[in-house]
C-alpha cells in the first residue's frame, strides 16, 4: 500500500524500573533530573527559536535514542527516549485515515472539504468527523457540521500508548506533540508555526516596471446546453450560440509571509487599500473586496472581488491603480495589522476561450475538442480507456485555450484536475451523451459511468447505464465508445463558456503509441546488516506471492494476463544479471550497478512464478550503507509491442537494514599499558599518568648493545600486546583477535611539535610521510630539501642519524638540541623531540574502525649530555706559562656519569657512545672590562695581547685517556702581554662529536689575578 505522509507518530518502547533506594540516592537523582529538564528545556528552546525564524521541520525520525527532528536550514534536534526500545511508526495512508504499523486504524485524519461558495457567499460545508491527536494524549474526535462549524471532543482512546515513546508530527494543527521524553513530564508540545512578521506582494508580471498584478475579463458568447444522459440517444447534440459576456471574476495575487512557518490561520480578515497614483480624472477609485485565502509553503494567496470605480491605465489615463494588502492578524500578545507593499493593477482581457485535448507537446490549435456530439462520433476517438480501469480522470485529459492579451492563442491551465480555472471564477464539469452506433438498442455511453470527472468502463443493466457503485466490468466492454461532454462554466454569472465532446474506445489493452511505463511496483526489506569484512552474500528475494500481489495481479487489472507477462516480458539485461535503471521514466538510463539482480522461476505446486533475488556481497553493502540508511536498486522488464515500442514495468528493491552496524568501534583501556613505562604530559616521574613514553637508545651493557636507537613500543603494554576492548558483540569481525594493529605518526602541524629549534639554532617544521610512518624535516622556508627524522617499522620507533652526518643531519641537529629532560622549552627555545603517535586497529582497510584513547606522545631522549664543571682555571704568570686540562662532565640520558665506577661497572661510556673528538669551535667570550659573569663581548675584541690556544685530544686519549688520566680532553693554554692583571673569565665553546651527532657545550673558565700583585 502507498501512503502520503502528511505526518506520523514515532514510536519506541520504554523499559519501567523500580527498586528501594537510599536517602542519597534520591539526592543523586533529583540532580540527575534536574539535568535531565534543563537539557530537554534548552533543547527545545533551540528549536523553537529557530522555529520562529521561519525554519520549518522536514522530517522527524527514529533513532536509537529517541527521536531527531530536523529543520529546514539543515540542523537538527534530538529528543531522548524516556527508556531505550525499538521504533514502530503511525502515518496517514491513502485513504486519509491513521495507520498504526500498517494497519488501519479507521480514523479519518481530516474532515471532507465542502464546496467553495461564489464570491461574496458561503461555500457549502461538509459534514462527519475525523481525528486529531490532543495535548493531554488522548484522541481529539472533531465532528464537522452542516454549517460547517467543528465541534470536538476529547475521547478516552490514547494516541501514545503506555510505556512507548510517541512523536506526533501533526502538520495539519501546527504542532509538534512528544510524549515520554527523557526528562520531561507530560506531553511535549512544539509549535510547528511562527507569528507574520510581514508580506511581500508576488508579482505576476511587471507593468511598464511596476510589479503588478492581473485582472482579467474573460470575453465569450454564453452556450446553451440541453439536458442529456447516458442511455437515450443524443447523436446531434451541440451547444446553441448565445449573448455575449464580459465577465471579471476578480484578482487572485500572491504574498510572501514572512517567516514561510508563520501561521496564516490567524488570519483574522484582510482588506486592500486603494489608490490611483496621479490621477486627476473622473472615475472612482476601483475597491477590491477579499473573499478567500489560503496558505501553502509560506505563500498566501488571496481571492478578492473588484466592485465600484475603474482601473487605470498608464497608456490611457497616465495613471495606475495600486493595492496594497492589510491583514489582521491574531498574534500571541495581541492583535497586529500587517501591510503588505503596493502591487499596480493591469486590466486585461481575454477571448476566445475553446476546450482542448491537454496533449502536451502537439501544436495548440491541433488539440481542439470537437464541438459538437456528431463531429466526435464521426471520427476516431482521442483516448483509450482499459475495459477494468478502475476510474479514469478525464480531469486530466483537457484544458482550455484562449486569446491573450497580445492575441496568442495559448493553453490556459495544464490540466483541468490543476484547477487553476477556480481560481478565476469558473470551473469544469464532465456528462457522458448517450448515443446508439448502428442497430444497436443500447446507447454506446451506457457501457460507462462517471463520478465527478472520473470514468469507468462498466456493463449495461438492461440495457441501461448502472449506477458507479453498482457498475460491474467484464471484457464484454470491448470496442464500445462512450461520448463524454466537457463544460466549462463562467461561476461568477452562472453561464456557459465553452463546451467540448470527447470520445474514448473501451479497450482490452492500451496500445500505447510510444513507449510507456504501466507499472512500477515498490518492494522494502528491512534485514539487518552488520559489515564484517567479508565477501558473504546476503540474498534479498521477493516471495512468489507478493510478486503474483503486487506484479501479475496489478497487470491484470490493466488487462495484461500472466500468460502474456510470462511469454512477452523479459528482464533487462538477462535474468541472471538484470540492468539496473537510473528511474522509472521511459527514457531511462541503465546505471552502475549494486550487487546482482537475477530472476529464477518457482514452482508452487500449481504454476510456475518468477522470483527475483537481490544478492549484494557484505564488502559491496558498506560501501553503501556507510553514508546512506538505505539503498535501492530498479530493474526493468520490457515488453516490444511494435518497433521501438516498448511497455516497461519497473520493480524497484529497497533494503532499510534495522538495524544498520556499520561503525565498529573500541577503545584502548589504560590499565592494558604497564603504569611504570608511562608518564603523564611532561612528566619526568614513572607511573605518573599515561600521556607519554620514553624512547631512548640501547644501554650500556646488555647483550648485543650497540648504541642504536631503536625502542619497541610494544614493551609498554602488558603482555606485549595492544588488546581493544569494548567493541559491541555484534560485529563479530572486529573483536581484539581479528584486529590488526599498527601505530603512525599524528600529524603535528599546527601543534606546538612544529616547527623545533635543532642545537645549531636552525628551525625545522616537522611533517609526516609514508603512510604515517615517518617524520620528516625540513628548514623552515625550504620545504624542497627534506631529510627523515623518525621512523615507525612495525611497533619500533627507529630514530635516524647514528654514523651518518651526511643523510640524517638535520635528525641529529636535533637530537642534540635538549637534555634529555628538557620537556618544556628553556630560554632559548630547545627541548627534547616529542612526536605523537596513533594506534590504528582494522580488520579490513576499507571499514575505518574507530579507537578511543589511541594516541600517545614519545619523547626521545638525547643519548648524552655534556656540562661543565668550573674546573678549568689560571692563574697569571704562573712560571712556565699558565696551562690548565679542560675538565668536562658526560652523562647519558640515565644521568650516568661517564667516571663513576659505581654506575658505569667497568664499561667504557666514552667508547660506547664513541665520543671521538673535542675541538675549539667559534668565538671565545669574557667578561673583561665588563661586568663580571656577564660574557657580552670578544675577547679579541677587548684586547690582542691575551691569547688562549686549545690543544685537542685524539680518539683514542678521550676514550681511553693518556697516561696520566683515565681520559683526556685536551688543554687549554693562556698567554698574557707582559702587564699584570686582575681576577676575569672567559666562555669558551667547544664541539663534541659522538655517533648521534655534535653537542656544543660552554666552558667557563678563571684566570686569577697576577701572582703576588
Amino acid at each position: 500500500m502507498k501512503k502520503k505522509f502528511y505526518g506520523a507518530l514515532l514510536l519506541g518502547s520504554v523499559l519501567l524500573t523500580g527498586g528501594m533506594v537510599s536517602c542519597s540516592d534520591y539526592d543523586d537523582d533529583i540532580n540527575s533530573l534536574n539535568d535531565r529538564v534543563a537539557a530537554v528545556e534548552e533543547t527545545v528552546k533551540g528549536l523553537q527559536e529557530k522555529i520562529d525564524a521561519g525554519c520549518v521541520i522536514t522530517s522527524v525520525d527514529p533513532t536509537e535514542n529517541g527521536v531527531k527532528v530536523t529543520l529546514s536550514n539543515g540542523e537538527s534536534f534530538e529528543l531522548l527516549n524516556g527508556a531505550p526500545g525499538a521504533a514502530a511508526t503511525v502515518e496517514i495512508g491513502e485513504n486519509g485515515n491513521w495507520f498504526i504499523n500498517g494497519e488501519d486504524t479507521g480514523k479519518p485524519s481530516r474532515g471532507e472539504k465542502g464546496e467553495q461558495g461564489e464570491p461574496g457567499e458561503s461555500g457549502t460545508a461538509a459534514t462527519g468527523k475525523y481525528y486529531k491527536p490532543g495535548e493531554n494524549g488522548y484522541w481529539i474526535e472533531v465532528t464537522v457540521g452542516a454549517d460547517g462549524k467543528e465541534t470536538e471532543t476529547e475521547t478516552t482512546i490514547s494516541w501514545t500508548p503506555e510505556g512507548t515513546m510517541t512523536a506526533v508530527w501533526d502538520s495539519e494543527n501546527g504542532k509538534l506533540l512528544v510524549s515520554n521524553v527523557k526528562g520531561y513530564n507530560g506531553i511535549l508540545s512544539i509549535s510547528l508555526t511562527s507569528e507574520l512578521k510581514s508580506l511581500v506582494f508576488q508579482p505576476e508580471f511587471y507593468y511598464q516596471g511596476i510589479e503588478a498584478m492581473e485582472a482579467k475579463t474573460f470575453n465569450y458568447t454564453e452556450k446553451g446546453v440541453k439536458e442529456v444522459n447516458a442511455d437515450d440517444d443524443f447523436t446531434t447534440d451541440a451547444p446553441t450560440e448565445l449573448d455575449g459576456v464580459a465577465m471579471t471574476p476578480g484578482l487572485v495575487a500572491k504574498y510572501h509571509m514572512n517567516p514561510s512557518s508563520a501561521n496564516w490561520k490567524d488570519i483574522k480578515s484582510l482588506s486592500y487599500i486603494s489608490d490611483d497614483k496621479n490621477y486627476t480624472r473622473a472615475g472612482g477609485v476601483v475597491k477590491a473586496n477579499v473573499f478567500d485565502w489560503e496558505g501553502e509553503e509560506g505563500i498566501l494567496t488571496v481571492h478578492s472581488q473588484l466592485t465600484d470605480g475603474t482601473i487605470k491605465d498608464i497608456q490611457n489615463d497616465g495613471k495606475v491603480t495600486v493595492l496594497a494588502l492589510q491583514a489582521n492578524y491574531s498574534g500571541s500578545e495581541k492583535d497586529t495589522i500587517i501591510t503588505s507593499d503596493y502591487a499596480a493593477v493591469k486590466a486585461t482581457n481575454y477571448k476566445d476561450m475553446v476546450l482542448a485535448n491537454a496533449a502536451l507537446g502537439q501544436p495548440v490549435h491541433t488539440m481542439h475538442l470537437y464541438t459538437n456530439a456528431q463531429d466526435a462520433i464521426n471520427n476516431a476517438a482521442s483516448h483509450e480507456i482499459v475495459w477494468n480501469h478502475e476510474g479514469l480522470d478525464v480531469a486530466t485529459l483537457v484544458q482550455t485555450h484562449y486569446d491573450d492579451s497580445q492575441n496568442s492563442h495559448v493553453a490556459w491551465d495544464v490540466t483541468a484536475a490543476d484547477k487553476t480555472v477556480e481560481d478565476y471564477g469558473f470551473k469544469y464539469s464532465f456528462e457522458l451523451v448517450g448515443y446508439h452506433k448502428g442497430n444497436n438498442r443500447t446507447s454506446e455511453s451506457a457501457h460507462a459511468v462517471m463520478k465527478g470527472s472520473l470514468l469507468k468502463p462498466c456493463m449495461p443493466v438492461d440495457g441501461k447505464q448502472p449506477t458507479w457503485d453498482a457498475a460491474e466490468q467484464n471484457k464484454a466492454e470491448k470496442d464500445r465508445e462512450p461520448l463524454v461532454r466537457v463544460i466549462l462554466t463562467d461561476t461568477v454569472s452562472n453561464k456557459i463558456a465553452a463546451v467540448g465532446y470527447v470520445k474514448f474506445k473501451i479497450v482490452e489493452k492500451a496500445t500505447p503509441t510510444e513507449s510507456e511505463v504501466i507499472l512500477t511496483p515498490e518492494f522494502g526489506f528491512n534485514y539487518e546488516y552488520t559489515v564484517n569484512c567479508t565477501e558473504t552474500e546476503k540474498p534479498l528475494q521477493i516471495e512468489w506471492h507478493d510478486f503474483e500481489e503486487d506484479i501479475l495481479a496489478q497487470l491484470e487489472k490493466q488487462g495484461i494476463s500472466k500468460e502474456d507477462f510470462h511469454t512477452n516480458f523479459e528482464l533487462d539485461g538477462g535474468n541472471d544479471d538484470a540492468t539496473q535503471y537510473d528511474g522509472k521514466l521511459a527514457t531511462s538510463m541503465s546505471t552502475s550497478k549494486k550487487g546482482i539482480v537475477k530472476q529464477t522461476i518457482t514452482d508452487t505446486g500449481a504454476e510456475e512464478t518468477q522470483i527475483i533475488t537481490w544478492t549484494l556481497k557484505n564488502n559491496e553493502a558498506y560501501q553503501l550503507f556507510k553514508n546512506n540508511k538505505s539503498i535501492s536498486v530498479i530493474v526493468r522488464y520490457s515488453k516490444e509491442i511494435e518497433p521501438n515500442v516498448y511497455q516497461f514495468v519497473y520493480v524497484t528493491l529497497t533494503w532499510t537494514p534495522n538495524p544498520r552496524n556499520v561503525q565498529p568501534a573500541g577503545t584502548l583501556e589504560n590499565s592494558d599499558k604497564i603504569k611504570n613505562y608511562w608518564y603523564a604530559y611532561n612528566s619526568a616521574t614513572p607511573g605518573s599518568g599515561y600521556s607519554d613514553i620514553h624512547a631512548n637508545v640501547a644501554t650500556v651493557g646488555e647483550t648485543n648493545a650497540d648504541d642504536e636507537f631503536k625502542s619497541d613500543i610494544l614493551n609498554t603494554f602488558d603482555g606485549n600486546n595492544v588488546t581493544v576492548s569494548g567493541v559491541n558483540a555484534v560485529y563479530t569481525a572486529f573483536q581484539d583477535a581479528n584486529l590488526t594493529k599498527t601505530f603512525t605518526f599524528v600529524d603535528p602541524q599546527s601543534t606546538d611539535m612544529t616547527p623545533v629549534k635543532g642545537n645549531s639554532g636552525t628551525m625545522y617544521d616537522i611533517t609526516v610521510g609514508d603512510n604515517g610512518t615517518t617524520l620528516y624535516a625540513n628548514v623552515v622556508n625550504n620545504p624542497l630539501v627534506k631529510q627523515a627524522v623518525v621512523k615507525i617499522n612495525g611497533s619500533i620507533l627507529e630514530y635516524q642519524g647514528k654514523d651518518n652526518e651526511t643523510l640524517y643531519s638535520f635528525a641529529r641537529d636535533i637530537l642534540n638540541a635538549a637534555d634529555h629532560a628538557q620537556f618544556v622549552a628553556n630560554n632559548e627555545g630547545k627541548k627534547t623531540f616529542t612526536a605523537q603517535i596513533q594506534i590504528n586497529a582494522e580488520n579490513c582497510s576499507y571499514v575505518p574502525f574507530e579507537l578511543e584513547n589511541n594516541e600517545f606522545f614519545a619523547k626521545f631522549l638525547r643519548p648524552i649530555t655534556i656540562s661543565d664543571p668550573h674546573e678549568t682555571n689560571f692563574v697569571d704568570a704562573t712560571t712556565g706559562g699558565a696551562k690548565a686540562d679542560l675538565k668536562l662532565t658526560f652523562v647519558d640520558w640515565r644521568d650516568h656519569n661517564f667516571d663513576n665506577a659505581s654506575v658505569t661497572k667497568g664499561q667504557n661510556y666514552y667508547k660506547y657512545y664513541d665520543v671521538e673528538s673535542i675541538a675549539q669551535n667559534g668565538d671565545i667570550m669574557t667578561d673583561l672590562n665588563g661586568t663580571t659573569g656577564v660574557f657580552d663581548r670578544k675577547l679579541s675584541d677587548v684586547t690582542g695581547k691575551v691569547k688562549f690556544t686549545f690543544t685537542a685530544p685524539t680518539k683514542s686519549e678521550i676514550q681511553n685517556g693518556n697516561g696520566i688520566v683515565n681520559h683526556y680532553f685536551g688543554t687549554l693554554n693562556y698567554e698574557n702581554n707582559g702587564t699584570t692583571v686582575g681576577d676575569f673569565q672567559i666562555k669558551v665553546p667547544f664541539d663534541v662529536t659522538y655517533d648521534w651527532g655534535t653537542i656544543q657545550v660552554y666552558v667557563i673558565c678563571k684566570i686569577s689575578q697576577t701572582e703576588a700583585n
